[in-house]
């Protein structure tokens, strides 16, 4: 059996999380998987009560429930299972049964984020319902898709807003450029980190990227409105595609890990059928501290430009009350990408 898990989670880290940085270690005893966050290697200002960590568990437990069937195991899994103990996210208990393929288990490994403009070419309704019925298939969460394309140019400016925010604020800027890793050889050593060559740049864009990696040529660039600009082109690509989904649920942690299952789900789909795939939550994650009144982080400015950017996607995908929209990403068909992020080998400890 212990062959089997490491198999089982050897293709589960292939799951996405904040700037790659692997929010996750596991301990297994016998045959039931504990799943350990940790959530310090996320981003301190975006990772709001660890939501960005959550949103990564629930990835990651998605891809272990899928590889799980595909290796000969039944899993049955349980979140949070000791309030005590909110690092313990997971523990899954696997009984042998027949295996049983995944359509999805070959797309784990695939999975990417695809940066660059796609087509406005329309899903087929086939595609459309198999996305949509991802929110039966997990069992929680509410899944939008807007294919209108002047709302989805509204919802691209709303979350470009992202740009201004961590371009023009030396705190952000900073944690921004810390995560960056420039080579595939430094993305290795590192383990983590946002290698540059998965960003889909071109090459003056590129040359840019490492000309403000320095905060006073950042600054003084920002003088003629360049973070604006940035935001700007960002948002036309931000709104090409075939649609944007939003994924929404209640302001309660747990469905943080359902929001990170279900994102899961529709990405692997999205791979498997060729399309690609783009999650845009920078602007919904600063938006979750501000409304709480954890403001101190930000520029007087930039608290109204957050505030009215998450009101506009509300708005249009119609979330009210106690709901709020999670995560929102792009779909579409667009050129391959240059490179994958480096996933480490999981860092397993048998307690048996």
């Amino acid at each position: 059996m212990r062959e089997g898990i490491k198999k089982i989670l050897e293709a589960a880290v292939n799951a996405p999380s904040e700037s790659n940085s692997q929010p996750w270690r596991f301990e297994v005893k016998g045959n039931q998987i504990n799943v350990i966050a940790l959530p310090e290697k996320d981003h301190p200002i975006l990772n709001y009560r660890c939501r960005m960590t959550w949103v990564a568990h629930g990835g990651l437990i998605e891809n272990i429930l899928i590889a799980a069937l595909q290796f000969g195991y039944l899993p049955r899994f349980r979140i949070f299972p000791d309030k005590n103990n909110l690092k313990l996210t997971a523990q899954i208990v696997l009984e042998r049964k027949i295996i049983e393929e995944d359509s999805l288990f070959e797309a784990i490994r695939k999975r990417t984020t695809n940066r660059n403009r796609y087509k406005d070419k329309p899903l087929s309704s086939g595609q459309k319902l198999d996305i949509l019925n991802s929110v039966q298939e997990v069992g929680g969460g509410r899944l939008e898709l807007l294919a209108d394309k002047n709302k989805m140019i509204e919802v691209g400016e709303a979350m470009s807003v992202n740009e201004i925010v961590v371009f023009e604020n030396e705190t952000l800027h900073k944690f921004f450029f810390d995560r960056i890793v420039w080579s595939a050889k430094e993305e290795k050593e590192k383990g983590s980190g946002l290698y540059l060559k998965t960003m889909g740049l071109k090459g003056s864009q590129k040359l840019a990227f490492r000309l403000f990696k320095k905060w006073k040529r950042m600054e003084f660039a920002n003088k003629i409105g360049m973070s604006r600009r940035i935001a700007k082109d960002n948002a036309k690509i931000y709104s090409s595609g075939s649609a944007i989904g939003a994924i929404i649920v209640s302001d309660d942690d747990k469905d943080f890990i359902t929001a990170g299952r279900l994102m899961e789900r529709v990405w692997l789909k999205t791979s498997k059928n060729g399309l690609g795939f783009h999650l845009m939550a920078g602007t919904l994650f600063f938006h979750q501290r501000i409304k709480t009144g954890e403001t101190k982080e930000f520029l007087s400015g930039h608290i109204k430009l957050i505030e009215d950017a998450y009101k506009k996607v509300a708005s249009i995908f119609g979330v009210s009350g106690n709901k709020l929209i999670a995560l929102i990403f792009r779909i579409g068909y667009g050129n391959k990408v240059e490179a994958y992020s480096y996933k480490k080998p999981p860092e397993i400890k048998f307690l048996d």
